[in-house]
């Protein structure tokens, strides 16, 4: 993950309603980076770049308030590392007009063709007999198998998604709070990245 120049982990809520400068409401889905500490760093003096390590979701023990190992941990490239040093990267979130979000997406199942890959189907009248099914799959006796690639039944969901350019609405400083515009992938609880859009 690459950031132009901030870039941060949290967990996602779910969503709620915001009204935008403009008086518009507007969905908007919640990031909770109140557990979100920087763990480390890499420099171009050290490493050959510039990027800061973030933890998420930390563990405490029974016996003392220490915080434990950190259940996601991610590495964020950025261009300046110097706003992690000190609280400054929240003031640079907040300066933020559209952000880049990704998370894994929500696990599907095993899925026909037809809904993993938008097939249109096959007739629907009564005597088609191919109604969801994906119909032909083998070539002829030159290459005399299924071409690699083929938009087949399978597992769907369950794999890393990046949303481009959501507008960052509100950013709350005292209860650590993102609120992005619209859904982002991933389910509630699940661990979620936020940087700087990289197309503006």
């Amino acid at each position: 993950m690459k950031a132009k120049t901030v870039g941060i982990i949290g967990k996602k809520l779910g969503m709620t309603q915001l009204y935008d400068n403009k008086g518009a409401l507007c969905g908007a889905t919640v990031i909770d980076f109140s557990d979100t500490d920087v763990l480390g760093f890499r420099t171009v003096e050290k490493d050959g770049y510039n990027a800061v390590i973030l933890g998420c979701d930390f563990k405490t023990t029974k016996k003392s308030d220490v915080l434990g190992k950190p259940k996601f941990v991610s590495e964020i490239r950025v261009e300046d590392i110097t706003p992690y040093q000190g609280k400054g990267y929240e003031e640079v979130l907040g300066s933020l007009g559209k952000v880049d979000v990704s998370s894994i997406s929500k696990g599907k199942g095993f899925q026909g063709a037809m809904k993993r890959w938008n097939f249109g189907g096959g007739p629907a009248s009564h005597g088609s007999k191919t109604h969801r099914r994906v119909g032909s799959i083998g070539q002829c006796t030159f290459p005399a198998r299924v071409i690699k690639g083929k938009k087949m039944p399978g597992h769907m969901g369950d794999e890393r998604v990046t949303v481009l350019s959501q507008r960052l609405l509100r950013i709350d400083t005292e209860r650590k709070l993102l609120f992005i515009e619209g859904s982002v992938p991933g389910s509630k609880q699940s661990y979620v990245t936020v940087r700087d859009a990289i197309k503006g």
